[in-house]
């Protein structure tokens, strides 16, 4: 039982090689005492080696064990005395009794039992108020830690209520080519470029949450006719309520969008045939879906940048009634920012 205990506590250290070669005798290295503060390591209350910390607060003490450890090791518990300008390392074989600490020094144990062998370096911190152990399999050169090796820590992505806005490629699939329908020539307008959108979002945690937004396409423009002449235009309102499904990475948060829209279209027609204009405005209303995704980048806790992109479908009949329907499809690119309202 006790050796499976030993086994279980010391396993990872014990199977660590941090250095190139197997040390000829045991070394303790102690780390993070005062400068010129005396340490001293015992074995089963017997001394086995002394040094002083240098101005890094380091000591690398080579220790003198004789017979007392075998080629098989020993099984230890470890204590640390934390004496006024004293450190003393007190390894006790399992069996033993341990020394009693001294007037004046605090003991502090290291939890666990600890098979120590020949082979070993001992590697103490003493810093913090609970001493730590690193045992190795042979040699081993203390680095102190980079900062780029540092784990980054990113701030947790903001919830609550954000406000974006856009620009970007917003078309209209079939809007200019129903304008023109069959008449040559027809010229005209249907630009993508420089729609926009704006709205806000609110997220209920960092992958769930709810967005409103108004989308914007350009008004589209068609003219033509050889017998007859005539003008089109069509204005084009778009708003949108739908879910958000997040998924965090550091800094960043990939979403995925899906809902429904509202459309507000408003085409005006002007015809001349033998001098004579007339005028036509045709409104159309309606629900159809939509969906997308994109992804925002927070390049500070208040300020993030987004892209997305998607499909609005549209769909409605004619405000006044007829025959008339609206069936055409949003595409849409847009960039923009994002700014965070709550302190979440």
């Amino acid at each position: 039982m006790h050796r499976v205990q030993r086994l279980l506590v010391t396993a990872a250290a014990l199977n660590m090689t941090l250095g190139a070669a197997v040390a000829a005798a045991q070394t303790v290295m102690v780390r993070n005492t005062p400068a010129g503060t005396n340490v001293e390591v015992l074995l089963n209350g017997a001394a086995a080696g002394t040094g002083t910390s240098n101005a890094e607060g380091e000591a690398t003490i080579p220790l003198k064990t004789g017979t007392a450890i075998g080629t098989t090791g020993i099984d230890a518990n470890i204590f640390v005395d934390v004496c006024d300008k004293l450190r003393r390392i007190q390894i006790v074989e399992r069996t033993k009794i341990v020394p009693a600490a001294e007037g004046g020094c605090d003991r502090r144990e290291i939890s666990g039992v600890f098979w120590v062998r020949p082979i070993n370096t001992l590697a103490f911190d003493l810093g913090g108020a609970s001493p730590s152990l690193l045992l190795v399999r042979g040699t081993y050169v203390y680095h102190p830690p980079r900062e780029e090796d540092t784990p980054r820590v990113w701030r947790p992505l903001p919830t609550g209520l954000l406000v974006f806005g856009g620009a970007g490629n917003v078309k209209l699939d079939n809007a200019f080519s129903q304008a023109c329908g069959s008449v040559t020539p027809c010229d005209g307008t249907d630009p993508g470029w420089g729609g926009y959108s704006f709205g806000a979002d609110y997220w209920i945690n960092h992958f769930v949450g709810i967005e409103a937004a108004y989308v914007k396409p350009r008004q589209m423009k068609a003219s033509g006719g050889d017998t007859f002449k005539f003008s089109t235009t069509q204005d084009t309102d778009v708003f949108t309520i739908e879910g958000m499904g997040g998924i965090p990475a550091g800094p960043v948060r990939f979403f995925g969008i899906g809902g429904l829209n509202y459309h507000l279209a408003t085409s005006k027609t002007a015809e001349t045939i033998d001098l004579v204009a007339q005028t036509f405005t045709l409104k159309t209303r309606g629900w159809g879906y939509m969906f997308g995704g994109g992804v925002e980048a927070w390049i500070w806790k208040k300020v993030a940048i987004y892209g997305d992109l998607g499909v609005i479908r549209l769909k409605g009949d004619a405000e006044n009634g007829g025959e008339v329907k609206m069936d055409d499809h949003i595409r849409f690119i847009i960039i923009g920012g994002k700014f965070r309202l709550t302190p979440k």
